[in-house]
């Protein structure tokens, strides 16, 4: 796999040097990497499954690499057809292809010769055991072809570098769907990843695989409800946090109740950790070992959600299976707790998602204009980043300004990723990170954009004195990106445990069925290029959580980031 990958970054070099010799673009980004996928093979699946694959690939290079605005109409309606002939199995899949998804021939003459010889991804077309040498001239022809045509596609970018797919929702008002359209569901959601999915390197390798494992999951949904299964199950196979799927006009949520604890797994046991809000009452306690929820043993339960959960990595997908646990339309959870050693069983009062919300978000504006910020442990100051914003910095840094030291936690969710504050301290020049998407001209290619993120000049009085940033599981995306500019603080360090390795911004995918699914748009690397997807930011000094620390209810990268400012001072 890694083979692969570099394979595929030497191959873009030379196809960002050949696009950069033909396009007078002085703003294009660096070509980075080209997302190719295999031929179908024979070792996997039967006759029709791998004529539906190959289907799916000649409908996306049609789709997706189209300029001409009928053709694209035109397109999904075609699939539709196409696979329910297929379906009936007295259908011609090359005859489908030329006819019905008009792949015919191209004027060869207006083609040079050099497009199609850096076509990066025409070996699954030659390869193919089922196209005709014909169509697979006429395809190659019509991608290269399309090279030359800088027509707005239907895929199009927007100026902060943030990809639209608003033209593309076909069906979606339809709340009932047949086997053929929610097949064209599945061929979106293949097709856009493997085009679009700025980390599609990391699961490009069994791509195939995951088209025949999910062809039967989507067409044999007879109901809404395995239908959203089948999207949910397809969203786990990309490994990304920023995975949601959504079905229906309205939330998700709406009309249940949640837990106020925080909760984490860690040796195959789960504590309460901590909690939302203070000033909601919960019958547990930090350090409670929960054993069972309404009589069903707490791990099965956790095994049950895996299939339809994406996350970045285990770490990450055990905290957002967590946060699932106590949501019910339930008031209450029945909960089989071990405390101090002795084994209870407690009712858990949930609260409903609105109150919840509106709790949150109360305790959110009662922040404005406070201070946010408190002296710890002999004259340190300490400071969460969920809790401050650009209008309550000022006081919150005044409280602390004289503190020997200054603890960052930034365990959670900012409120918003201004990076202002950062004046406030004595900064370095930093390049906080690197931005890449798809290029929406050439489906499939990465290349970098512009990083908008600028670290502000320091104040002439700013803050010296050593800076400890606390991460976690919990540093995702936006406080990612948060992290990488807080880097840039002169005698500062990372403390705690890798982040959560899921950074950029989402795209949303509209499908048949009223379904939406989010993924992650926006590629993220480190300044030297290495990605962070999935693997996370490794801190500098690295704190684990064990059971022992959170059967005490301790913080102890809390206590270690003390301990380190102590020694250092």
């Amino acid at each position: 796999m890694k083979l692969n990958f570099f394979f595929g970054i030497l191959v873009s070099v030379l196809i960002g040097i050949f696009f950069f010799s033909k396009r007078n673009a002085p703003k294009e980004g660096t070509t980075l990497f080209y997302n190719t996928i295999q031929s179908a093979g024979s070792d996997f699946a039967a006759g029709k499954e791998k004529e539906l694959l190959e289907l799916c690939k000649v409908w996306g290079v049609i789709k997706y690499h189209s300029s001409g605005r009928d053709l694209i109409r035109s397109s999904d309606a075609s699939l539709i057809k196409a696979y329910e002939k297929i379906m009936t199995g007295k259908a011609d899949l090359n005859l489908l292809m030329s006819r019905d998804l008009q792949l015919t021939a191209n004027n060869q003459s207006d083609i040079h010769p050099s497009y199609i010889g850096f076509l990066p991804d025409k070996n699954w077309i030659e390869n193919s055991e089922i196209i005709n040498p014909e169509n697979k001239r006429n395809l190659i022809n019509f991608i290269a072809a399309s090279y030359r045509n800088s027509g707005e596609r239907l895929v199009t970018a927007e100026d902060n570098g943030e990809l639209s797919f608003e033209g593309d929702s076909l069906f979606y008002d339809e709340s009932k769907t047949t086997p053929a359209q929610r097949f064209l569901s599945l061929c979106k959601l293949w097709t856009i990843t493997r085009y679009y999915y700025p980390y599609f390197q990391t699961i490009s390798e069994n791509w195939n695989h995951v088209f025949f494992e999910m062809l039967p999951l989507f067409i044999n949904a007879d109901n809404e409800q395995k239908y959203y299964a089948a999207v949910q199950i397809f969203g786990s196979r990309l490994k990304d946090s920023h995975v949601a799927v959504k079905m229906g006009d309205s939330d998700e949520y709406d009309g249940k109740y949640v837990g106020n604890a925080v909760l984490k797994t860690i040796e195959g046991r789960t504590f309460v950790k901590d909690f939302i809000v203070n000033s909601v009452q919960s019958a547990l306690k930090k350090g409670d070992e929960i054993l069972t929820i309404n009589g069903k043993n707490i791990i099965s339960v956790q095994d049950s959600l895996k299939e339809k959960n994406s996350g970045s990595n285990d770490i990450v997908l055990s905290r957002d299976i967590n946060r699932l646990l106590l949501l019910s339309k339930k008031k209450t959870a029945k909960l089989e707790i071990v405390r101090q050693n002795r084994m209870i069983t407690v009712q858990e009062h949930l609260t409903h998602i609105n109150t919840a919300r509106e709790t949150e978000e109360k305790q959110y504006k009662s922040n404005a204009g406070k201070a946010v910020s408190k002296m710890i442990d002999k004259n340190i100051g300490y400071i969460r980043i969920n809790d401050i914003f650009s209008g309550n910095f000022r006081v919150s840094f005044e409280k602390i300004s004289n503190a020997k030291a200054i603890i960052f936690d930034v365990r959670a969710y900012p409120n918003e990723i201004a990076v202002d504050f950062l004046k406030y301290f004595d900064t370095r020049p930093f390049q906080t990170m690197n931005l890449y998407r798809a290029d929406v001209t050439y489906p499939g290619m990465m290349r970098t954009i512009e990083n908008q993120m600028h670290i502000p000049d320091a104040k002439k009085d700013a803050y010296t004195a050593p800076v400890v940033i606390l991460i976690n599981e919990y540093t995702q995306s936006q406080g990612e990106s948060m992290l990488l500019a807080m880097k840039s603080i002169k005698n500062s360090v990372t403390l705690g445990d890798y982040t959560a390795g899921t950074n950029g911004n989402v795209m949303v995918i509209k499908l048949p069925g009223k379904t939406k699914i989010r993924m992650s748009g926006i590629g993220v690397l480190l300044p030297d290029y290495s990605a962070t997807q999935r693997t996370g930011i490794r801190p500098d000094i690295l704190v684990q959580e064990n059971s022992a620390s959170l059967m005490k209810g301790e913080d102890i990268q809390l206590q270690e980031a003390i301990n380190y400012i102590n020694k250092k001072l």
